[in-house]
């Protein structure tokens, strides 16, 4: 398993892939989550692209889908 991390502006990580390994970022073999902070930056939910944990996903699309 491979995971791989993007950061949003403040330097906290925002969302969180993990594919099986030598899987590639424009496959749709990834299962991304994105990470919901509180006010005090307190890690409070994970959601997942499109709504399923499924390895389903495009890493290089993750800005693009709709989580919960």
């Amino acid at each position: 398993m491979q995971m791989v991390v993007a950061y949003n502006a403040a330097g906290d990580p925002e969302y969180i892939g993990r594919a099986r390994p030598g899987a590639v970022s424009s496959a749709g073999e990834w299962q991304i989550a994105k990470v919901g902070y509180d006010a005090s930056r307190n890690v409070t939910s994970l959601t997942f692209a499109a709504g399923v944990n499924d390895y389903t996903k495009v890493w290089d699309n993750r800005g693009t889908y709709t989580y919960s």
